[in-house]
């Protein structure tokens, strides 16, 4: 088929790529090797929109910015939770407070809102800590729903998805581009490409020689009371093996800690081990008050696209634009990074039209029976899920936020998988957790 723009990649950024092409008219197809959207870096986050990310003078911090001033419009519009929080940097001794007039001091002159907080009162309940900088303008989101609640808005706009097809190759010619996948050839006048950690395989199919290395953030969820801040230690030299981190409270009711960095053996490598989650705790479990009446329920990983430049790169073929490096805090700067693509698509010829607003996702209904006893989820937003496109396991709890809660999903799954059986008319057997081999239920 033929198309304006062909998109590689169904994450953050790929979706508010498409968002912006097709909101201003254009013809657009995403491709992705995953089943479901935002099942690559995206799906692996701490749901937070940050302020600081330094340094200051970089693309993607000043894309970070931006993207924090659009979110609570587009959270709005998209009908998905996103709460403003407070982010304490914090000192555990007096005598480094210094420090943190210093900090805040610096962060003033860079534009961010905060102020120093000596007696910290109404943080008390909850942290343990000297005096921080309390930083404005954060905030947690629903990143599961915002990713596919966008994917509702592009398929009703005419958004073309292909999931699950991986790309092959990729030629450009004076008229566009051919992209070759395994669910066959799509040709469309430019390509974007938002391919996350494979950016860079796709890339050099355009003669574009640069490399991206992964760095894997593992981060702990526990369970048992809600934080009303982010807490993160404020110090001059951090762990060698900590890309920051923070404690993070999450829209579902649980307190994350992390991530950490450590070393990934290849882009597809998410495993945890003891010494990553004793790391976590060691350096986080100090701040928060009555830590050990937090239960420990999940530990998970993410693989971020490491920059070879340390800053997002945006690279030019013909007929491609090619996101390199995105990192981690690209999931705030996303929707303005979309923005500056779309420009760059202007600047090689294609028609400069003006946006339009897209409606808002028709929302699913909530009746029957509730199936996710922690998340209120009910047999019919699950049936609807299933016939918006989602076909495992995976894509349905994603969609809402099942497992999120204490039981981590234990109570629900097997009627979960019954339902979405009798949806796509198959024996439970069929149903995988995320497509592949991932069978639930040997027969």
């Amino acid at each position: 088929m033929d198309f304006d723009v062909v998109v590689v990649g169904s994450g953050v950024v790929g979706l508010f790529v498409a968002h912006e092409l097709v909101r201003r008219g254009f013809s657009v197809a995403v491709v992705d090797r995953y089943l479901e959207p935002g099942w690559g870096v995206s799906r692996r986050h701490a749901g937070v929109i940050h302020v600081i990310q330094l340094p200051f003078s970089a693309y993607k911090s000043r894309l970070m910015r931006r993207g924090n001033r659009m979110y609570p419009a587009i959270c709005k519009w998209l009908g998905v939770e996103c709460r403003e929080v407070p982010a304490l940097l914090v000192v555990d001794k007096w005598w480094k407070i210094p420090l943190v007039f210093v900090a805040c001091l610096y962060l003033r002159l860079n534009g961010v809102d905060c102020s120093v907080c000596l007696r910290c009162a109404e943080y008390r309940r909850d942290f343990n800590f000297a005096a921080a900088v309390v930083v404005k303008g954060y905030k947690i989101v629903d990143s599961f729903g915002l990713i596919y609640r966008l994917y509702d808005v592009l398929r009703v706009a005419g958004v073309h998805f292909y999931l699950g097809c991986e790309v092959r190759s990729f030629a450009e010619d004076g008229d566009g581009v051919v992209v070759e996948t395994s669910c066959g050839a799509l040709r469309g006048r430019y390509l974007v490409n938002a391919a996350g950690l494979y950016a860079d395989e796709l890339a050099k199919k355009a003669g574009i020689d640069v490399e991206i290395k992964p760095g894997k953030g593992v981060m702990a969820i526990f369970h048992g009371r809600e934080i009303g801040a982010i807490i993160a230690p404020l110090t001059l030299r951090p762990h060698p093996r900590t890309k920051g981190g923070a404690v993070i409270p999450t829209v579902y009711g649980t307190v994350l800690f992390g991530p950490n960095l450590v070393d990934a053996r290849s882009k597809g490598d998410f495993e945890t081990d003891p010494e990553n989650f004793n790391l976590l705790v060691e350096k986080f479990s100090r701040y928060v008050k009555d830590f050990d009446k937090l239960t420990p329920v999940k530990i998970f990983a993410g693989n971020r696209p490491l920059s070879p430049t340390g800053d997002v790169m945006i690279k030019t073929g013909r007929r491609s634009v090619h996101i390199i490096g995105t990192e981690s805090p690209i999931f705030t700067g996303a929707p303005a990074l979309a923005q500056d693509v779309v420009k760059i698509l202007e600047e090689m010829g294609m028609e400069k039209r003006e946006p339009t607003e897209l409606p808002p996702p028709e929302p699913i209904k909530r009746c029957g029976r509730v199936v996710c006893p922690c998340r209120g989820v009910t047999e019919c937003e699950i049936r609807e899920a299933v016939r918006r496109g989602s076909r495992t396991l995976d894509g349905v709890m994603y969609r809402f936020g099942i497992g999120m809660g204490p039981c981590q999903g234990s109570r629900c799954l097997a009627e979960i998988l019954k339902i979405i059986s009798e949806e796509l008319g198959v024996e439970p057997g069929k149903v995988t957790k995320f497509g592949g081999g991932s069978w639930l239920v040997l027969s």
